[in-house]
């Protein structure tokens, strides 16, 4: 028994030595206990067990002390030799912050070794099958072996004559919790350098702005920032960072790698960080939030982007026209529409755009995904923004309003688009006749005039346009539907631009006029085609006879005199003709309408032409001889 003793003090030396070696590290064994020692001794070890194995150890300021922190800046200075409370140090007595440390080791379960003695020796070597060294002690040889070989957590190691068997060793997983602030790690040299920011007396400060550390490398990483300087740069794009760190994370891009995941979604990332800011959306919870406003946020980035709005701060300006913005991912956005820099391309069609969430908003147009719906009417979009600006046509709110006329809209690209009423600028133009437009989306619906297509037709009739809208607006016809109906007379119309039009009747109002005769109309296609008269422009001809006209409605009656076509038929008498117009004006025979009189003599008429020409008869004119 005394030489078990003994050796067993031996291997407590060795094992002390060791374990000053590897302190640090996370992944320490705790001490094997061995032979039979004396009650007292076991009961601290019981003691000390049921301390090591807790979950979460609270740090508390007063056991760290700035000597033992291996810290840079300046030193808070106090007497080792006296404690907090006045009172001296037993020598025997072990540090505090060693205390600590033993309490931040992560545990793991001891093994009890019981060695055969041979006569007065009792030395066993134990051997690590990877490099052939040798140990007194197996749990010395289990402590090398996953330092060095990384070892899984059944292994083999041989003894002098003997093999020996691992046994497999849970692990805990610790939390370190700070005492003073609500900080909380599971790494040990995170909580150290975390304790330092409390007992640190003197911060290290930048010059150029806020910013503040305790430890002077910080201080000089950051001057980077300010400097520009970036030494770590990427081999195979065109990236440059501060930090090693950084650039290694960078490359996850290149190689694909996404270690990080999601356990309720698909989702994966690089980093923890972005897995731990992700994981909120599923919880719901966004911790910052704007004190002018209601909104929330995940980051504290957002946040401090966000408020930029409220001070109308905008940092970022293209050096080609006047856009300013807040970041610097807008701007380089923005630069694209000058480069005509379009990397993403749809793969069904041509469309090709600057930014990745357009094209994965494009591509819904091709599976007809449209998951965000109106609960007032049957309406269904593709994003969130378009819902959005949909339900404001049933709440009637027009935040935007020009300050020029009484026009008001509901978006800001819509007023955009009507201030150039105003201005007159038509900044796209085509580039076969001379048409000119506000808008892009006017032009590429001008073009297909040009190619003729058509792609929009009615299944009722053979009629085909360019525009869905027209195509909207035609099937009112088959329909009978008149939504817009004047307020003065009994006409009623499809379109809201058609009642507009017809309200100038009865206001008088004629904005287009001739500059060679004293033509006046109220429209501008009517203006176009008068000025036809005077060019002797016919460019439309009937390919039967030698008629010309100028314009292609008046082809198209003008053909059904050939097939002798009459579509339109009175219900009273056998009379049919070509036009509705003609239809109209026979129908007042029956009622008995005569809308237009003579302001000198009582006469009255059916037809403005039949008015002119009455007219001339008060004023002698006999313009044919």
């Amino acid at each position: 028994m005394c030489f078990i003793l003994e050796s067993a003090e031996k291997q407590d030396v060795e094992i002390d030595a060791f374990e000053d070696r590897h302190m640090d590290s996370e992944n320490d064994l705790p001490l094997i206990a061995f032979g039979s020692k004396s009650k007292k001794e076991d009961n601290d070890k019981e003691t000390s067990k049921k301390k090591i194995i807790s979950n979460s150890t609270n740090c508390n300021i007063n056991d760290v002390r700035e000597e033992n922190l291996d810290f840079e800046g300046p030193t808070i200075k106090s007497n080792p030799k006296v404690k907090k409370d006045n009172q001296p140090i037993n020598k025997k007595e072990k540090h505090p912050a060693k205390i600590m440390k033993k309490k931040i080791i992560k545990q793991k379960s001891v093994n009890i070794l019981k060695k055969k003695t041979s006569g007065t020796s009792t030395e066993y070597i134990f051997e690590c099958n990877g490099c052939s060294k040798k140990f007194s002690t197996k749990d010395i040889l289990a402590k090398h072996i996953s330092y060095s070989h990384k070892t899984q957590k059944n292994s083999d190691t041989t003894a002098v004559g003997t093999q020996v068997e691992l046994t497999p060793v849970p692990q805990l997983t610790e939390i370190f919790n700070c005492d003073i602030c609500e900080f909380k790690t599971s790494q040990k040299r995170c909580i150290l350098s975390h304790l330092k920011a409390h007992v640190a007396k003197q911060m290290y400060c930048c010059n150029n702005c806020e910013y503040k550390c305790i430890r002077k490398r910080d201080l000089q990483k950051h001057m980077k920032i300010h400097t520009g300087e970036k030494p770590f740069s990427c081999n195979i794009c065109e990236y440059t960072s501060i930090t090693k760190c950084n650039l290694q994370t960078h490359m996850k891009i290149h190689t694909g790698e996404k270690p990080f995941s999601c356990n309720i979604c698909e989702y994966r990332c690089i980093t923890k960080t972005h897995l731990q800011t992700h994981m909120k959306t599923h919880t719901g919870e966004k911790p910052f939030s704007c004190n002018i406003c209601e909104y929330r946020c995940i980051r504290k980035i957002d946040l401090q982007r966000h408020m930029k709005i409220h001070t109308g701060e905008k940092p970022f300006s293209c050096n080609i026209c006047e856009y300013r913005c807040i970041t610097k991912t807008h701007l380089q956005t923005h630069m694209k529409t000058h480069t005509g820099e379009k990397p993403f391309s749809c793969n069904i069609c041509e469309y090709r755009c600057i930014r990745k969430i357009d094209l994965q908003r494009h591509l819904k147009i091709h599976t007809g995904e449209k998951p965000f719906s109106c609960n007032i009417c049957e309406y269904r979009c593709i994003t969130k923004t378009h819902l959005q600006t949909h339900l404001k046509i049933h709440t009637g709110e027009k935040p935007f309003s020009c300050n020029i006329y009484e026009y008001r809209c509901i978006t800001k690209t819509h007023l955009q688009t009507h201030m150039k009423t105003h201005t007159g600028e038509k900044p796209f133009s085509c580039n076969i006749c001379e048409y000119r437009c506000i808008t892009k989306s006017y032009l590429q619906t001008h073009l297909k005039i040009h190619t003729g297509e058509k792609p929009f037709s009615c299944n009722i009739c053979e009629y085909r346009c360019i525009t869905k809208t027209d195509l909207q607006t035609h099937m009112k016809i088959h329909t009978g539907e008149k939504p817009f109906s004047c307020n003065i007379c009994e006409h009623r119309c499809i379109t809201k631009s058609d009642l507009q039009t017809h309200m100038k009747i009865h206001t008088g109002e004629k904005p287009f006029s001739c500059n060679i005769c004293e033509y006046r109309c109220i429209t501008k296609g009517n203006f176009q085609r008068h000025m036809k008269i005077h060019t002797g422009e016919k460019p439309f001809s009937c390919n039967i006879c030698e008629y010309r006209c100028i314009t292609k409605s008046d082809l198209q009656t003008h053909m059904k005199i050939h097939t002798g076509e009459k579509p339109f038929s009175c219900n009273i008498c056998e009379y049919r003709c070509i036009t509705k117009g003609n239809f109209q004006t026979h129908m007042k025979i029956h009622t008995g309408e005569k809308p237009f009189s003579c302001n000198i003599c009582e006469h009255r008429f059916i037809r403005k032409y039949d008015l002119q020409r009455h007219l001339k008869t008060h004023t002698d004119a006999k313009p044919f001889s």
